[in-house]
């Protein structure tokens, strides 16, 4: 059965009218009457505006104007449902990305609640008991053997003298040649002599690893035959996609301007985009397309190599 567009051609030039004739008795666009006659739904207005072109067109081309319009439901039937369709996964996109702009939106106001709650009380921890809490360990200085040495003052004399009176250094408890009992600690050179432990050992053992480094995709010119299909899709305008990767479940997104995207697969991918003219496709590198002007929805557009 011929489509109305073929009828309203083939009339048209039976009777000796060109385009620009009928732009003059229809009042309508040229590209709008072109349109109509290639069937071309998605470059016409909205549907009921469509309506309204069909009737002036079969009215000045003398033809039964429900004739058309019957002949009109039936060739865009699929088209329009397929609009439909991508209207309600397109609001349905729309729905999820503010739910997840709300969500987000919850978990950092309860992230930077804790955060504070958590900053206050460090600060009065801090304040109660500044000699024990955290940031008093890395106040502190680590004192070395010689500086108790030297921080003793010298007292006047003679060196032998000074030895002397001094008695030896000794255990606590320990009984000297005279018969007394050493009851004083050591000496304060023994215990400057003790090495003093670092407070900051932990934290300067402290090591980070870094992630690996990610795996290059290869390019078309060295990708062998075992190595998968790569789809980058990168967004010009906000759009909707649906991918299928092999015979995999779709995928389905909703992605704002300047994103990319990938997927791998092995054969092929089925692709859908409510925004064609608002894409750049690129199969392993290599640009593909472009599948339609902006705003045109594209089903089923299967991608190989």
């Amino acid at each position: 059965m011929d489509s109305l567009g073929h009828k309203f051609r083939t009339v048209r030039e039976s009777q000796g009218l060109t385009l620009e004739q009928m732009t003059a008795r229809t009042r309508i666009q040229k590209v709008h009457l072109k349109a109509l006659e290639e069937d071309s739904f998605a470059q016409l207005p909205e549907r009921v505006f469509t309506k309204g072109f069909v009737r002036a067109y079969a009215r000045s081309l003398d033809l039964d104007e429900e004739e058309c319009l019957r002949m009109f439901a039936e060739c865009s039937a699929s088209f329009y449902q397929n609009k439909k369709e991508g209207e309600r996964l397109r609001k349905l996109f729309l729905l999820k990305e503010d739910e997840h702009k709300e969500k987000t939106s919850r978990v950092m106001v309860i992230l930077l609640v804790g955060g504070l709650v958590l900053l206050g009380g460090m600060v009065l921890i801090q304040q109660q008991s500044p000699s024990t809490s955290i940031f008093s360990r890395f106040l502190q200085q680590v004192v070395k053997p010689r500086d108790a040495v030297l921080s003793k003052p010298e007292q006047p004399g003679n060196v032998n003298e000074i030895a002397a009176d001094r008695p030896p250094a000794g255990i606590e408890g320990q009984v000297d040649d005279s018969g007394a009992t050493n009851t004083g600690s050591a000496s304060e050179t023994d215990v400057a002599a003790i090495p003093a432990e670092s407070p900051v050992g932990d934290a300067a053992s402290t090591s980070f690893l870094l992630p690996p480094d990610s795996t290059p995709i290869s390019s078309p010119t060295t990708r062998s035959e075992d190595d998968p299909l790569v789809l980058e899709i990168r967004t010009l305008e906000m759009t909707w996609i649906v991918v299928r990767s092999d015979e995999n479940e779709p995928a389905e997104a909703l992605l704002q301007a300047g994103e990319v995207v990938q997927w791998r697969a092995n054969e092929r991918f089925l692709l859908t985009l409510g925004n064609a003219g608002g894409v750049e496709v690129r199969l392993n590198g290599q640009l593909r397309g472009p599948f339609g002007e902006s705003g045109v929805v594209v089903r089923d557009l299967e991608l190989r190599p």
